[in-house]
């Protein structure tokens, strides 16, 4: 059969192709509001390739009940993989992106009720995209769990965009080494921002956007802040959530960053908070190596 005919098949169910349509504008307005994340990350730039493929099912009307199951197959997959994903690494994007699988969902829930034969065209078309679908999942969950250098890693929980690679290149206009680099972002942002003791989230999530246009944070955004400038300048900069040996539910968030052939131990926020206070800074305290046992925490998760 012809691919125009197949085409011509697919514009008799208006039904589908208006669900197609609002899932690939969803789609549009997404990547929109991303085109600057997505640009330097490869995890973000994978889930959302996921998150538009979803819709490619839209495209042909499946019938037999064997498709019908490979398209559900490969929503399931890609939907635990977000859930996943977001859990994991506190991340807001997956459930943003669930919303066109639930497109999805609603037509073959509500109007996929026509059993039939499908063409061959149709089965190929299905089996191609759900392939695609199983290789960039395997490929997520290669960047997400298996990278080698998370410490230079850009979309996991530390995500940054061009504007931060600008913001960056302007703190360190006037530095040669790493050193005055990781300093001068430390001292922009002890001097520039300031502990929001008003916020408590419900749930933890860094938002670099936000949190540069406030100038305002807790430990966890400070901390990946100052991850996301060191690591736009190619910086190893690890963010280490940690928990009060003494106090259980004290919970902290700070950085280890690698300059001068050693890891230093810094914490941005109590910095900030010293600053505003004018006590005495903990300043850049070198460590035998970035996931050593810190003095008076347990070391919960390194991001």
């Amino acid at each position: 059969m012809k691919i125009t005919k197949l085409f011509a098949i697919t514009l008799q169910s208006k039904i589908r192709i208006a669900f197609l349509i609002v899932a690939l504008l969803y789609n549009f307005v997404l990547g929109f509001y991303l085109k600057d994340f997505l640009v330097l990350s490869q995890t973000l730039t994978v889930f959302y390739l996921l998150s538009i493929l979803a819709c490619l099912f839209l495209i042909v009307e499946i019938k037999t009940k064997a498709m019908i199951i490979a398209v559900y197959i490969s929503l399931m997959l890609i939907a635990c993989m977000n859930i996943v994903y977001a859990i994991y690494c506190r991340r807001v994007f997956p459930f943003l992106a669930l919303l066109s699988l639930a497109i999805v969902f609603l037509y073959l829930i509500a109007f996929a009720n026509k059993i039939g034969k499908d063409n061959l065209l149709t089965k190929i078309y299905t089996l191609v995209v759900s392939a695609i679908i199983v290789a960039l999942i395997f490929n997520a969950y290669v960047i997400v769990y298996k990278q080698e250098n998370v410490s230079l890693a850009n979309g996991q929980a530390t995500l940054w965009h061009t504007k931060t690679v600008e913001l960056a290149d302007e703190i360190c206009t006037d530095c040669d080494t790493d050193e005055e680099k990781v300093k001068s972002i430390y001292e922009w942002m002890i001097y520039n921002f300031e502990y929001d003791n008003d916020s408590e989230p419900f749930i933890q999530y860094f938002n670099i956007r936000k949190t540069i246009k406030t100038k305002k944070g807790i430990c966890y955004d400070f901390a990946h802040l100052f991850a996301a400038l060191c690591r736009s300048q190619s910086i190893p900069c690890f963010v280490i959530d940690g928990t009060k040996i003494d106090v259980a539910n004290y919970h902290h968030t700070w950085n280890r960053v690698y300059f001068n052939g050693s890891w230093w131990n810094i914490d941005v926020t109590f910095d900030i908070v010293q600053t505003k206070t004018k006590g005495e800074l903990y300043g850049f305290r070198t460590i035998d190596g970035a996931f050593v046992d810190n003095e008076g925490f347990f070391i919960t998760k390194v991001y």
